[in-house]
């Protein structure tokens, strides 16, 4: 679209270069340079000079995008003579021309509605991009509906096997069998059935815990050693099985897969996110999900604690003793080095504190509602149990 000329006047003297087509013309046509006067337009080129009465001189729009301005005559239908120079209407001559100048304000109304339209439709397609952008998560969650459960839950397991291949996995029934008094009671308050959740202690002694697609759940046990109760415990595998009905770790990857593929899901040809999915499983192993979904899985993993009768302030202590030995941990090392150290003893999704005012605020918003769920766990027990089997079967518990 041409930018429209707003100069009051042209000089008078000032030529424009254009073209003109005429049969006297080599071919036709030719370029050269065109001036007005009072009398006629006047087009002069190496092959020769046309000229058209400036009395009942017609002008108009054409060209692509109406970037040519056409000045003819009905005398001369053999004659037209062409500039892409806008400027020209901005002449004396055509401004000092009543006939002329009406023409030119019906030439600007064009232009002027033309660049209307144009302006319009860049801003809706500028639109379209930014609406299209600001939901993507929207797009990312569709098309993770559309994967099957069972193909997450195979995904999963596959990456469960790689990953525990470098773990020391703790096998002992005495903490399977204490561990099951937390999980039971909280996956009686969830309703999401889908998933067949497993849990799993591995020897570790940061506080961490994780989730894979599928039902993997993975603590460590150091986490289980540092909580002083069962119902913190609950809290991290609250916020852990959200993540995973949450499908986050899949929407992660077809987040980065690309939006083509995420809208063609939504469509309802899922075959190419599936054939990139099954390509990139691996890509699993990177556990770190957005701000958004840290939140997301705060107050899923809370409803769920609510629901299954659990104190769900076990959830909001924990993390903040999380932010406890990250601090501490800070404090220890030597000025300008270590940081990489403390950073193992954090969570793969650190308790932030913005984190913990949230949950604080729903503990505040619930007031002294009680827990009316059952358990039973003997946590002190329990972590006996976890010592003991850290050190062998028969070796004797540590003191707690």
């Amino acid at each position: 679209m041409p930018a429209l000329n707003s100069a009051a006047s042209t000089p008078p003297d000032r030529p424009f270069e254009g073209g003109a087509f005429h049969p006297a013309l080599s071919g036709g046509a030719g370029s050269g340079v065109i001036r007005l006067s009072g009398a006629d337009v006047r087009f002069t080129s190496e092959a020769g000079e046309i000229g058209l009465p400036l009395a009942g001189l017609q002008l108009a729009l054409g060209g692509a995008s109406d970037r040519l301005i056409f000045l003819t005559h009905p005398s001369l239908p053999q004659t037209t003579v062409h500039t892409a120079d806008h400027a020209i209407l901005d002449h004396p001559v055509i401004l000092g021309s009543a006939e002329l100048a009406a023409q030119r304000a019906k030439i600007r109304t064009k232009q002027h509605v033309g660049s209307a339209v144009w302006f319009s439709l860049a801003g809706a397609l500028v639109l379209a991009v930014v609406a299209l952008v600001l939901s993507r998560a929207w797009f990312v969650k569709m098309a993770a509906a559309a994967v099957p459960v069972s193909f997450e839950i195979s995904a999963g397991d596959k990456v469960f096997a790689q990953m525990m291949a470098g773990k020391k996995v703790v096998k002992n029934a005495g903490v399977d069998a204490q561990l099951k008094q937390i999980t039971d009671p909280l996956l009686a308050g969830i309703s999401d059935t889908r998933y067949p959740f497993t849990f799993h202690v591995i020897e570790d002694a940061t506080l961490n815990a994780f989730a894979l697609p599928g039902g993997h759940v993975v603590l460590h046990s150091g986490l289980l050693l540092a909580a002083d109760r069962a119902e913190e415990i609950a809290g991290v595998l609250a916020h852990e099985i959200a993540h995973v009905t949450g499908r986050h770790s899949l929407r992660n990857i077809i987040g980065s897969a690309g939006l083509y593929l995420a809208l063609s899901a939504v469509a309802g040809d899922a075959s190419g996110l599936l054939a990139v999915l099954a390509d990139n499983s691996a890509f699993l192993l990177d556990r770190k999900f957005t701000r958004d979904f840290e939140r997301e899985a705060d107050h899923v993993g809370w409803d769920y604690l609510v629901r299954a009768g659990l104190d769900p302030a076990g959830m909001v202590s924990f993390f903040e003793r999380m932010e406890r030995e990250e601090k501490q941990a800070l404090e220890k090392l030597p000025l300008g080095g270590g940081v990489a150290q403390a950073l193992q003893i954090v969570s793969t999704h650190p308790a932030t504190r913005e984190r913990i005012a949230l949950l604080e605020a729903k503990l505040r918003a619930r007031g002294s509602a009680p827990a009316t769920g059952k358990m039973s766990l003997n946590y002190s027990a329990f972590k006996a149990t976890v010592r003991a089997s850290l050190h062998g079967a028969d070796a004797p518990p540590p003191q707690p």
